[in-house]
């Protein structure tokens, strides 16, 4: 890319960490008209961590999670209430014209976090400089940059790429990988998958170097074991089993999962709830695009499939997160009960405070690192069947309120396994932003459930769909950025 978006992102980047940081902590910015002004106190370092934060939940609360499952097998919509844009996503129908849709937008704010986690990289040893005794507090804030930038790179390669191995080398289009702030005229393209998949792990790496061995003690800010917890995720995408159970297996050892009694309350109760979470995105005072569009008492767009609600057993503790109920503060709602995603609707009771009522968005929970440590297990070349059996038991007897050894697993060999973990993986990670990337790196088409409203509507694998689309105004911004093949645009790669 010359230019992402010349005129106008650049301008958002060059503002949106002290907008951000401003809104977040009220910091008097007055006089700081720059960048390096900003950059000139530990302080204002600091807060810039805090502001990449931010950034960092719009991408996932307004566009990743929308794009993850608004294109699954288990979705419904309601057609009434649902954008232009989200129906477009839902029906598999995005092009690179809607520019006032999740194409250019996810990409946009995408761009943000990855630019504002630069500025933070390009700073750290200036304020080493002005602060040599807060070598570590400056440590942890360069480390959130790399991981920030490593975690949005990957989930722009997952939206605008196809799968790891979708050529045999991995040289298929990814994204563009940035590690320094663009100018207007720098030259800058798309890379390859390969590429972005190598630089995610490097910047990830590198922040495991920077964090050092530290432990969980805010899951709102990024550390250690959350770098070890997305090298697991990010290994399990390239298909390299032996890490993902590596890494998968070093976070199952340091955090426990949540108790069932608290299960619930990890997703709808954001305040003295942290359960299982390794990094969770915090809404305190920012509001939330997945509350609203989750909603049934205030223009619910999107809900669960009848058929998914009805795949659980009655005493599965993850079937009540499919399912709303009233409550005393929801007034002429309140003896609502209604099929409903509940992960992102709060509890109101026993909450005065408007902020205090919020659930914060897992982006890495254990519960995944024992899916992922059962798939490797049962796919990679030093198979383990009884060990990822094990896994799933785990989850299933928590799911259901028994003892592990009351969980019988029926299957005859790896494949039948494998099965089971895919069935149990779409129930533990149901709408927090896994499905549709699931299926396109199993290379498997995605067909509706008979209960969804466009039950006729699916997307077989290999498509050029599993592939978002390079938005019309970033083509038109520059010379040298080339549309995913099957799209309308100014170009394709090999024209």
């Amino acid at each position: 890319m010359k230019r992402i978006i010349k005129s106008i992102i650049l301008t958002v980047f060059a503002l949106s960490i002290l907008s951000s940081c401003e809104s977040i902590l009220n910091i008097d910015i007055l006089g700081k008209n720059t960048i390096d002004g900003y950059f000139s106190s530990l302080d204002g370092f600091k807060a810039a961590g805090v502001g990449l934060h931010s950034r960092i939940l719009k991408f996932y609360d307004d566009e990743l999670i929308k794009v993850a499952e608004l294109q699954g097998p288990h979705i419904n919509i309601n057609k009434m209430n649902i954008d232009e844009a989200a129906y477009l996503v839902y029906e598999f129908a995005s092009e690179a014209e809607h520019i006032a849709g999740h194409p250019y937008y996810a990409w946009n704010k995408g761009y943000e976090v990855i630019t504002n986690a630069n500025e933070i990289i390009k700073y750290a040893p200036k304020i080493h400089d002005i602060s040599p005794n807060a070598s570590k507090e400056i440590d942890k804030v360069e480390a959130y940059a790399y991981f920030a930038r490593a975690l949005v790179l990957f989930q722009l390669t997952n939206i605008y790429g196809q799968a790891y191995d979708y050529t045999s080398d991995g040289s298929h289009l990814g994204v563009c990988y940035m590690d320094f702030v663009p100018g207007f005229d720098d030259i800058l393209s798309r890379h390859d998958v390969k590429y972005c998949y190598e630089h995610t792990l490097k910047d990830l790496q590198k922040a495991l170097d920077l964090f050092g061995g530290d432990e969980v003690t805010d899951v709102t800010f990024a550390n250690g074991l959350a770098c070890e917890a997305l090298l697991a995720r990010v290994y399990l995408y390239m298909k390299d089993y032996d890490n993902a159970a590596k890494y998968a297996r070093i976070v199952m050892d340091k955090v426990p999962l949540v108790e069932r009694d608290k299960y619930i309350d990890m997703f709808r109760r954001a305040q003295g709830y942290p359960g299982e979470g390794i990094f969770r995105l915090n809404t305190y005072n920012e509001g939330s695009a997945m509350r609203s569009t989750c909603d049934p008492t205030n223009n619910q767009d999107i809900l669960p499939s009848k058929d998914f609600y009805n795949s659980f057993e009655d005493n599965d503790i993850r079937k009540s997160l499919l399912w709303f109920e009233g409550e005393e503060e929801d007034s002429e709602n309140m003896e609502m009960k209604t099929l409903a995603i509940c992960k992102y609707l709060p509890f109101k009771h026993g909450e005065e405070k408007e902020e205090n009522r919020r659930a914060d968005y897992n982006v890495l929970r254990v519960s995944e690192m024992y899916l992922i440590h059962a798939e490797a297990l049962c796919l990679g070349a030093n198979k383990d069947l009884k060990a990822a059996e094990n896994d799933i038991k785990a989850l299933r007897a928590r799911a259901l309120g028994v003892n592990k050894d009351e969980i019988k697993l029926i299957y005859t060999g790896a494949e039948q396994l494998y099965t089971l973990i895919k069935e149990e993986r779409e129930k533990e990670l149901a709408f927090e932003g896994h499905i549709f990337f699931d299926y396109k790196r199993r290379g498997e088409s995605i067909i509706r459930d008979e209960s969804c409203e466009d039950n006729d509507r699916k997307l077989e694998y290999p498509s050029y769909r599993f592939a978002m689309p390079i938005a019309q105004l970033e083509l038109q911004a520059n010379d040298y950025m080339v549309q995913n093949p099957g799209y309308n645009g100014r170009k394709e790669i090999g024209e």
